[in-house]
């Protein structure tokens, strides 16, 4: 609930075993929650297997629609189904927390198995020109 304060919570992330490893770091499984205001929350489970899954309110995806930010390093738009609603997060939560694992009665999504794009970054404006990221040619 501390998360719905905010438009946006990015970062937290929630491990059944709260001991450090070796290395200093949290321990697999891992859920990383992130709160939109707009559409829900984005459930993102990082377990021991190669691959790491998204909650999903559905099998079938759309087309990516959403921005999201990734942690700073850059934007993406995702599909809408990767939102879902507290009742949803909550039960993935709760099974992870008693169980260390997903819960396989929900819908989760590879992180490679579904459709993305990288969103540009827009030009900032500064006076009446705009300043890009890419530095101008110089003149002859």
């Amino acid at each position: 609930r501390a998360m719905k304060k905010r438009p946006t919570w990015e970062g937290t992330i929630i491990s059944p075993d709260a001991k450090p490893g070796l290395d200093g770091a949290g321990q697999y499984p891992i859920l990383s929650l992130d709160w939109y205001s707009d559409r829900g929350y984005a459930v993102h489970c990082m377990e021991l297997a190669p691959r790491s899954h998204f909650l999903s309110t559905s099998t079938t995806l759309s087309e990516p629609v959403v921005t999201i930010e990734l942690g700073g390093q850059g934007q993406e738009l995702w599909p809408p189904e990767l939102f879902v609603p507290d009742a949803m997060a909550l039960k993935a939560t709760r099974f992870l927390l008693r169980y260390g694992k997903r819960d396989p009665s929900l819908t989760w999504v590879a992180i490679d198995a579904f459709r993305r794009r990288k969103v540009k970054p827009r030009a900032r404006r500064q006076g009446a020109a705009a300043v890009t990221s890419k530095p101008l040619p110089r003149s002859a």
